[in-house]
């Protein structure tokens, strides 16, 4: 088994920083190592669109610059040759050993674990983890390459598990480059989805507001759904932003010099406002019902058309209890003595 042009240009970064203290026969092994992955890995390409021969060669100049041996050397060029060609095992052992091989097999077992699991890194060899944190730092280089999902998941798998694992083997250069460029991950796209809904619950609130300022209000708390990071913090501020949505429209309906002012007489004149009418009502309540029916639903939908049938006569007993107490009749606030 040769490579059709012999040692390549793609070798010469290995060459190049090669360890002096190698013997010639080591030196000889790791040039033979070269030309067995390239045979294998003839034709084929990474999606940057180089020779795939490129990975390995890479793989083993990151092992060489921190002093790794020959065996270690080798088994990077090779350490994709198991997985993903043809090549038997059998003559690999024949070529070069048992202990580089073993080193390829100890891989392949790593790399279909669970790297999330308790036991994996206890049940694998060392050098076999430096392999693979070696394997997966190049990988980063070179991920801009990837779909944004796959970079994503990546990254996360490698800031959870691999960054600690390079601490713990003393690799902290490896593991700082790690945690570099796994954080350097693409950002998820909006939610699209999630952003419209929250906006919709918003947008039915904003009634409340004078339609003159609205417009103005519901642009900018588009804008600030649009930077919030995920549906935990759309809800948090979707929420809050409705409880002060009465609040908020008595301010531009009825601007005070000093919001001080703002008293028991007048808050309570703006219940009365507001429950006078099942129109505003159900605007301020429709939102709440709204958010409810959507977070059930999230869960189960038997649960969100339970609490449709269920919630809206509920709120409307209550709306009619404050009615009574406030002495407001539907239509219009009927006039007392405060």
């Amino acid at each position: 088994m040769t490579e059709s042009a012999g040692i390549t240009h793609h070798l010469d970064p290995l060459l190049r920083v090669l360890p002096p203290s190698l013997t010639a026969h080591q030196r000889q092994l790791v040039e033979r190592a070269y030309t067995v992955a390239a045979y294998w890995h003839r034709g084929r390409r990474r999606r940057s669109g180089d020779p795939y021969i490129t990975h390995p060669v890479a793989v083993a100049v990151i092992l060489a610059e921190l002093g790794m041996d020959h065996e270690m050397l080798c088994a990077a060029l090779l350490h994709d040759v198991l997985d993903d060609t043809g090549c038997p095992e059998s003559e690999l052992v024949s070529e070069f050993g048992e202990r580089i091989t073993g080193l390829l097999a100890g891989l392949r077992t790593l790399d279909g674990s669970d790297l999330r699991t308790d036991d994996w890194e206890s049940s694998a060899d060392d050098r076999v983890l430096v392999l693979k944190l070696v394997d997966r730092l190049h990988n980063h280089r070179t991920m801009r390459f990837l779909p944004p999902e796959k970079q994503r998941a990546t990254s996360q798998e490698t800031l959870d598990v691999l960054v600690p694992l390079a601490v713990r083997l003393g690799l902290e250069q490896v593991g700082e480059e790690l945690q570099r460029l796994a954080a350097a991950r693409p950002a998820p796209p909006p939610d699209q989805a999630g952003i419209r809904t929250s906006f919709r619950t918003i947008a039915v609130g904003a009634l409340l507001l004078p339609p003159g300022d609205r417009a103005r209000w519901l642009e900018e708390w588009l804008d600030h759904l649009h930077g919030l990071p995920d549906g935990r913090a759309r809800r948090r501020f979707t929420v809050q932003l409705l409880m002060g949505m009465p609040r908020l429209a008595v301010i531009l309906r009825w601007p005070l010099s000093e919001p001080a002012h703002l008293t028991a007489q007048v808050l309570r004149r703006v219940a009365r406002w507001v429950i006078s009418s099942n129109v505003r009502t159900w605007s301020l309540l429709t939102p709440f019902l709204v958010w409810m029916t959507v977070e059930a639903a999230a869960s189960s939908p038997w649960e969100a058309a339970g609490l449709l049938v269920t919630v809206p006569p509920v709120l409307g007993a209550g709306v009619r209890t404050l009615r009574e107490r406030l002495h407001v009749a539907e239509g219009r606030p009927r006039h007392r003595r405060e």
